[in-house]
């Protein structure tokens, strides 16, 4: 998403070059008009010492004068084009999740149509009862699944990002909720200093985070998760550990019909990091995302 594409920045751009311009010429420039007005006119009244107090703190003045109100202006427009950003970016990501939820209740509604007409065959031959009771048990596996993903769909709606909200408070709110629907139990570790993140890679660590709970929720048994956010000159990694019963062996993938480290591995891949899945030693799994090379701290 270009930041041009906002009219704030154009604003912003203008006040920066602005700025530069006269952060570097201003205080020569006063300096030396004050020099000429010291030396032509006031030079018998203020002796040299007080003279150059007073040059530096005519110059602190006006720069304070100037200065002071343009960066405020920044300030204000660089928040302004972020608050845009964050809405264009939840936007583009709640429509993203709507697609999903539509693609996936029709391919449901399609697998049950399917099922639907095989147990229906199944009836009519009383010699196949093992038929019918298998289809039975697919048809309510996949009600079960689709009603799971229709309820962590509303939810992550629900508690999308609000255009002010900073991400580590967004991640914060939707760990405890998510906590409290739950009954697990959530600790949030955060290490380090805040890292510049383009909202495009906020969400779709986020994404990946919802989906790690969304699994766990399913399929962990867990009692407690951890998750643990450090930042650090390297980069930021995010990782998430639940305490409970770990990865099957062998892990399920899209042939089996589960897709969920696929969409972890995707989610990785678009905030342009990579994810690592262990073991827990004593039990549960691990999951850790590594982004590197995210610019400056602010």
């Amino acid at each position: 998403m270009a930041i041009a594409t906002y009219p704030g920045s154009i604003v912003s751009f203008g006040a920066r070059t602005l700025a530069r311009y006269l952060t570097v010429l201003l205080p020569a420039v006063l300096v030396l008009g004050a020099e000429i007005v010291r030396h032509e006119w006031l030079h018998d009244v203020l002796p040299v010492m007080l003279g150059n107090v007073v040059t530096g703190a005519i110059a602190l003045g006006i720069s304070l004068l100037i200065f002071v109100p343009l960066y405020r202006r920044l300030d204000s427009t660089d928040a302004r084009v972020r608050r845009l950003e964050i809405e264009h970016a939840v936007r583009d990501e709640r429509e993203r999740i709507a697609r999903e939820l539509h693609e996936g209740i029709s391919q449901a509604l399609f697998f049950l149509n399917v099922e639907a007409g095989t147990l229906e065959r199944s009836l009519g031959d009383p010699t196949q009862p093992e038929t019918a009771l298998r289809t039975v048990r697919e048809i309510a596996q996949a009600v079960q699944d689709t009603a799971s993903r229709v309820r962590d769909t509303i939810f992550d709606l629900r508690t999308a990002r609000q255009p002010d909200q900073p991400f580590a408070a967004w991640l914060r709110a939707y760990a405890q909720q998510w906590s409290d629907i739950h009954n697990v139990a959530v600790t949030l570790e955060e290490v380090g200093p805040p890292l510049a993140l383009p909202v495009e890679r906020e969400l779709h660590v986020m994404a990946l985070i919802r989906e790690i709970l969304h699994n766990v929720a399913k399929h962990a048994q867990a009692r407690t998760v951890t998750i643990t956010v450090t930042r650090s000159k390297a980069g930021l990694a995010v990782a998430v550990a639940d305490d409970g019963r770990g990865l099957p062996d062998p892990v399920p993938g899209p042939a089996q019909g589960r897709y969920g480290l696929a969409t972890l591995r995707e989610h990785a891949a678009a905030a342009g990091g990579t994810v690592a899945v262990s073991q827990v030693p004593g039990g549960g799994t691990a999951i850790v995302l590594s982004l590197h090379g995210l610019g400056e701290r602010t």
